[in-house]
């Protein structure tokens, strides 16, 4: 480190994990680099978070306690002192818990923040200690790990890194250019050595070479394509026999099912011709050292689960899961070799547990039934931007009667909606430490720079709760320090004593983990646990069907012809290359073409509804609706219209975000989400 420099680590909700280096002169944060010495991060960091010190020091950063002074969404405040806004809350809390019981409040929080301490310890914490429901995050791949460990076992994945060595790459519903930056080199080496790039995706994604081939299913349908590929691997006997029999079970009757998705089915459910199946199935059998990186995207469906019980099982048929790197890679924090609820405080709560799934935040805050919800918190996230069924979240937030507080470093869409606005620290102005589910690591985030204006950590604002509300547990007293050394002391970590050295000393170290190629490679033992379950037993155990098969979406033309008549065109809402989450919703972006909110749409999508490119068009369905610009182009396929980004309400010509069309019913598995199942219809909008 240079004088100057301080390390730190990216926050945000992204596989890299990276290792920062920030620049600090007088107290400021002048710039960020990511860490050379880092295998991941390698030096760069994306565009997103290289713009670390425009948002730390913005001009409307929230830097002091606020209290609402006009009516609810206003965003009229007026400022107040800590001790007042801490008394106050403290106050209406205690009232709550009197009359209604500590089930009245809800905490919200979302990936404002992957620290282990600021982002999830804190506010598990001190929520356990009050009793309230606790928040259930399934917004991202529970449903997906959900299928992977009915499947696998458990969460471990394929190492990406040793990707490079592969000699097939398969990017199925993830787009790394925008998600996972740090993953191209290693695609782009792999290409260099000869290796195939397959992307299935319905929409294009960027910075790589293109594809061959580039597969674009309807969405929600990958599950009967994964299902054709393998029925093609098995009649033409280009799967592992000896890899099949050794290590996994179930597949006489996997191939008994398999009979059943012929890639003449599958073409004409997926809408991808039955000549690409056929050829990627016969890539799957000649490259057989091949990695299949899984993004959420095509896991945002009703069924996800089955979804991801299709694409798990798919490479075992090969045998891919023998060499390093290869096998499935899939995204999810659970990959980490390490149960981080043993910090959650269960053992303070003064009543049973309880949960809420956070996408039915909106029908907990508009149900009557007792008790109905008087407090709701939130820190770290955004949910009238980011949740489901807008129209009925923003009701939920719009009562007079809910009591909400909100921290955050920015004016959110949320926080406009607020009692009491906290303002937060950046993660460059606190302690913290986390975790990579890309390379296994621990990372500490050092602060750089003192607090700006009046702003506190998540976990100082829960002590001083705390202390509010007479809660004398030792452990809602700890400081961030304390809590990492917790943390790194205890012996069923996967660190070692020199490992906890590294880590003080470099700031990340990686995590003793067993490849999981290692359980599958030639002459090893077969014991249970390693046997991939092409029939799971589990599922039957549920009384659940035991094989992969393909569910139509809950919204398709299949499930729900009418709706479909009315609404035939799919809508996503992926991530935008410069927007990965609404941390960035408020900003200008970065490319040219993420100026603002856009819908792809298909020429003959456009053609049939006289949309004119760069005009305004309606996307709507009976949940609600949005106005966006059109970009007519080939870069989604037909029948899919697609609004990448969580750009807040300002930026909206009408205010209405894309998700006040989207459902927030659940999928089969895990409770996850399922919100690209989602039906509307284009209309070009008049130009005021």
């Amino acid at each position: 480190m240079r004088p100057g420099e301080i390390a730190a680590a990216c926050p945000h909700d992204c596989p890299d994990a990276c290792a920062v280096v920030a620049r600090v002169r007088d107290g400021r944060l002048v710039g960020v680099r990511g860490s050379v010495a880092h295998p991941v991060t390698d030096g760069f960091l994306c565009a997103k978070f290289a713009r670390a010190p425009a948002r730390v020091h913005a001009p409307d950063r929230i830097l002091h306690p606020l209290r609402r002074a006009g009516p609810k969404g206003s965003g009229e405040f007026r400022r107040i002192g800590w001790d007042e806004a801490i008394e106050d809350i403290a106050q209406r809390w205690r009232a709550i818990l009197a009359e209604d019981g500590p089930l009245a409040i809800l905490p919200f929080f979302g990936s404002g923040t992957e620290g282990l301490v600021q982002g999830r310890i804190a506010g598990r914490r001190f929520f356990n200690r009050l009793g309230s429901l606790q928040l259930v995050r399934t917004i991202c791949t529970k449903a997906g790990r959900t299928g992977y460990i009915h499947t696998m076992g458990d969460s471990a994945m394929a190492d990406p890194i040793a990707a490079e060595s592969a000699e097939l790459i398969v990017l199925w519903g993830v787009n790394p250019a925008s998600t996972n930056v740090h993953h191209l080199p290693i695609v782009k080496r792999a290409r260099l050595r000869g290796a195939r790039l397959v992307v299935v995706n319905p929409a294009r994604i960027g910075g790589l070479p293109d594809p061959d081939p580039w597969l674009r299913p309807r969405p929600g349908t990958d599950a009967a394509l994964a299902l054709a590929v393998m029925h093609v691997l098995v009649r033409e006997g280009r799967h592992d026999r000896a890899f099949v029999e050794a290590r996994t079970t179930g597949f006489p009757a996997l191939a008994e099912r398999l009979r059943e998705y012929p890639p003449e089915r599958a073409a004409a459910v997926c809408d991808v011709p039955v000549d690409d199946i056929e050829r990627l199935a016969r890539l799957y059998g000649t490259r057989r050292r091949s990695l299949t990186h899984i993004g959420p995207g095509c896991l945002r469906h009703g069924n996800a689960g089955m979804t991801m019980r299709a694409l798990a099982c798919l490479p075992a048929l090969p045998g891919a899961w023998r060499w390093p790197g290869g096998g499935v890679y899939f995204p999810t924090s659970t990959a980490f070799p390490f149960d981080w609820s043993v910090f959650d405080g269960d053992e303070m709560r003064p009543n049973p547990p309880a949960g809420y799934n956070m996408i039915h935040l909106g029908r907990l805050l508009t149900d009557a039934a007792p008790p109905p919800i008087r407090g709701l918190y939130v820190f770290n996230g955004n949910p009238a931007t980011t949740l489901y069924d807008q129209n009925r979240v923003r009701r939920g937030l719009a009562r007079e009667d809910l009591f909400t507080v909100v921290h955050d470093l920015r004016m959110t869409d949320t926080a406009r909606q607020a009692d009491i606005v906290l303002p937060a620290t950046s993660p460059f102005e606190h302690a913290d430490i986390l975790f990579s589910y890309y390379w296994p690591e621990l990372i500490l985030n050092r602060p750089a720079i003192a607090p700006q204006g009046e702003a506190r950590s998540n976990l100082d604002v829960f002590r001083a709760l705390a202390a509010a509300m007479g809660f004398e547990d030792p452990c809602l007293r700890m400081d961030a320090e304390d809590i990492v050394e917790e943390i790194l002391a205890r012996a069923d970590l996967p660190l070692d004593d020199a490992g906890r050295s590294a880590l003080r000393r470099d700031g990340w170290v990686p995590i003793r983990a067993e490849p999981i190629h290692a359980r599958f490679r030639n002459g090893a033992e077969t014991a249970p646990t390693n046997k991939i379950a092409l029939y799971s037993e589990s599922l039957a155990a549920q009384g659940r069907d035991p094989l992969p098969a393909y569910v139509p979406p809950r919204e398709s033309r299949e499930a729900t012809p009418d709706l479909f008549a009315r609404y035939p065109l799919s809508f996503l809402t992926p991530s935008a290359h410069s927007i990965l989450n609404s941390n960035f919703g408020d900003e200008p972006a970065l490319r040219r073409d993420e100026d603002k909110p856009r819908l792809w749409i298909h020429p003959d999508d456009a053609r049939a509804r006289n949309i004119a490119d760069g005009g305004r068009v309606r996307v709507r369905n009976d949940r609600g609706d949005c106005l966006l610009w059109a970009e007519i182009s080939e870069n989604t396929r037909p029948g899919v219209v697609v609004a990448a980004g969580q750009w807040w309400e300002a930026r909206y010509p009408e205010g209405r975000l894309p998700n006040f069309t989207t459902p927030d019913f659940v999928a089969d598995m895990g409770g996850g989400s399922a919100f690209n199942s989602n039906l509307v219809e284009v209309t070009a909008a008049e130009t005021p």
